[in-house]
Parts: C-alpha cells; sequence; structure tokens
C-alpha cells in the first residue's frame, strides 16, 4: 500500500499554483542536498526569462539546516520549493549499492505520491548540471507517450549485439550490452532502446490511469535477482513500448567519456558528437563524483562554479585521512576495468 504524503505544503496549496509552470521533481537525502543545489540553481540559470518553476523534492531525509541553506541558495531565483514526506517503507527491501540509496527508488512512486492535480513532471536526478532551458522538455509534446527519456549512452539497447553495427568496436567500453538480462523471458523487443532515468518527463495521469506505481514495484519484486542498475531496471520493463527517445544532449552520462572517439560511440555518430559538445544536461552518473577528493570530470570546474554560488560557497572536498582498504580497492577497480577493456577488445579481434 502507498500512503499519500504528509507535508507542511498541503495539496491545496501546491495545486493552487499555476499549472504554466513546469513541475520539476526530485528525490533527496543529505548526502546530495549539496549537488542538488547545483542542479537546481543551473536549471534556474537556464532558464529563459519570465519563466519560473515549482520544485517538488521527495525529502529522503534532509536535515533542516540543509534545507534551509537550499532556500537561501534560491531565494532570489524563479523557483518555488515544497517538500514531500511519505512512507517509503515498502521500498526498503530493494537492494542498494554504490553510492546509490533507497531515494533513487522513490521515483517509482511518483504518480501515487503526487497530489492528483499534477498532470506532469519533469523528473531530475539531484546529481545535475544543468545547461539547457528545461521549458524546452516541458513544451514537447508527448503523443500517446508515458515517459520522454534518453537512451543511456553506457548501455543504449536491451542487446547491444543485435542492436548495434559497430558492437565489436564499441563492446569493450559499455557498462552492459544486455541491461535487461531476461528481457526475451519478458516478451521485449531484442531491437529495443534503454533509457537512463536521471531525466525524464512523466505523463502523470497516463502513469495513474495504468496503475504504473503499483506494477513497478511488483516488477521489481518479482524480478530482484535479474535486477542490474536500480530502479532503471523495472521502469525499463514496465514502459517498454510506452517511451519515447529525447536527443542524448539532455541527460549526458559520465560513460560519454569512456568511448575513445565517436567511431567507438554506441549511438548516432553525429548525435553523439553532439551530446558532447553541447550538452543539455551534464549527469555525474557512476560512483565517482566530481565532488569527492581526487575525481576529474570534464565538469568538475564548472560544478564548482555554480556550488560557489550556492550556501556552500568555498566548499571543496578535503583529502580524506589514508585508508589501505579504500586504496586497494580503487586499484583493484582500475585493474580491473583495464583488464576487462583489453580483454573484450582481444575477444572481439579474434571474433572478426
Amino acid at each position: 500500500m502507498i500512503t499519500k504524503p504528509t507535508t507542511s505544503h498541503s495539496e491545496s496549496i501546491i495545486a493552487s499554483k499555476t499549472n504554466m509552470d513546469p513541475v520539476v521533481v526530485c528525490a533527496c537525502d543529505d548526502a546530495y542536498v549539496m549537488p542538488l543545489a547545483v542542479t537546481l540553481l543551473s536549471a534556474a540559470e537556464s532558464l529563459r526569462l519570465g519563466s519560473h518553476l515549482q520544485i517538488l523534492i521527495m525529502d529522503g531525509g534532509v536535515s533542516d539546516e540543509n534545507k534551509a541553506m537550499l532556500k537561501e541558495t534560491l531565494a532570489d531565483h524563479p523557483i518555488t520549493i515544497s517538500w514531500l514526506l511519505f512512507d517509503a517503507g515498502q521500498l526498503e527491501t530493494f537492494s542498494v549499492s554504490h553510492h546509490v540509496s533507497h531515494t533513487a527508488y522513490y521515483r517509482l512512486l511518483l504518480s501515487d505520491v503526487l497530489p492528483s492535480s499534477i498532470k506532469k513532471v519533469i523528473y531530475l536526478d539531484s546529481d545535475l548540471l544543468v545547461k539547457g532551458d528545461l521549458l524546452e522538455l516541458w513544451e514537447r509534446p508527448m503523443g500517446d507517450h508515458a515517459l520522454l527519456a534518453v537512451p543511456d549512452v553506457a548501455c543504449p539497447y536491451l542487446d547491444a549485439r543485435i542492436s548495434m553495427n559497430n558492437f565489436r568496436r564499441s563492446h569493450p567500453y559499455l557498462a552492459s550490452w544486455k541491461p535487461v538480462p531476461n528481457y526475451l523471458e519478458l516478451g521485449m523487443n531484442e531491437n529495443a532502446e534503454y533509457f537512463n532515468s536521471g531525466v525524464m518527463v512523466i505523463d502523470l495521469q497516463k502513469w495513474r490511469d495504468k496503475n504504473l506505481s503499483e506494477k513497478l514495484v511488483h516488477c521489481m519484486d518479482v524480478n530482484q535477482e535479474h535486477i542490474w542498475c536500480w530502479d532503471q531496471y523495472a521502469l525499463n520493463v514496465v514502459l517498454h513500448g510506452q517511451w519515447e527517445a529525447l536527443p542524448l544532449q539532455w541527460n549526458m552520462g559520465s560513460h560519454a567519456f569512456e568511448f575513445p572517439s565517436t567511431e567507438h560511440s554506441p549511438v548516432d555518430k553525429s548525435a553523439f558528437e553532439l551530446m558532447i559538445n553541447h550538452p543539455k544536461v551534464v549527469h555525474f552518473t557512476t560512483e565517482w563524483k566530481p565532488w569527492h577528493f581526487g575525481i576529474q570530470h570534464p565538469y568538475r570546474s564548472d560544478f564548482f562554479q555554480i556550488l560557489d554560488r550556492t550556501a556552500w560557497k568555498d566548499w571543496r572536498p578535503k583529502r580524506p585521512p589514508f585508508d589501505w582498504k579504500r586504496s586497494w580497492e580503487q586499484l583493484m577497480a582500475g585493474s580491473i576495468k583495464r583488464g576487462r577493456i583489453a580483454y573484450l577488445k582481444m575477444k572481439s579481434a579474434w571474433a572478426s
């Protein structure tokens, strides 16, 4: 059973806001409130003049101090924030690992926990740098689709071996060539694209009409042995055939920089190049974030330039105490990654 939100911002207050304003939903806990400030401030600064955003934050445990700092950050910008508290207990049985907490699953409940007056939302992860005008997404026609999303450049197809002409060249650099391992048993189209859930435009009315929140949770329950990449498994399975692809620019994940050239790109070369050179949303995917000590990313300096215009101004990560275990794990992770790429390149060359 899904419990409706309990919040100091009642449904009547949320519903009273103009329907002309884009509604943006995020999910956050204390670990991600600082990067969320960068996400929202960059979104506000990229918004066309005269526009306004309604921000609904699904509260996964944010302290009053951090809420006040976020409010201070956005005080002079065209953004209104409401916090949503709800019972997410049914999600606590789902597995988490690395940088992912249970807040990643909150988006599965959107159609049931948000007020019925809200018919459409843009969902944003809390680790983004927004460089494009979100009104472009909001005004994009959805047709009969329940969802608009961006193919995941790390694993853009249900079965890359079948869907990619340059599979042998690109394969070593993919995060997964079959992100829904049991897609055939589920009756899914082998040539279908696979999307990343960090940026989505959602037709909530269609989700409600089709009871999708309940179906998403059920999908997680009955397929736990097959799940890869947390919430994205259920979203891609349940919404199979019901979503439309957005341009790659709207969700450039960190994995895009793993491919040595456009020749290795797992997607259309021109679209890949446009995404790399002119991203509208930079998504800091993977567990290696630019706000962690010693982590390099092409948009790391951009992240801190925005951060310095928030209430976290001048914050920088400190060098952690030396830890043999952490150092060994990082060394092994790098060695395994390099070994995997070398093995797959050799295997692809041998097969050709």
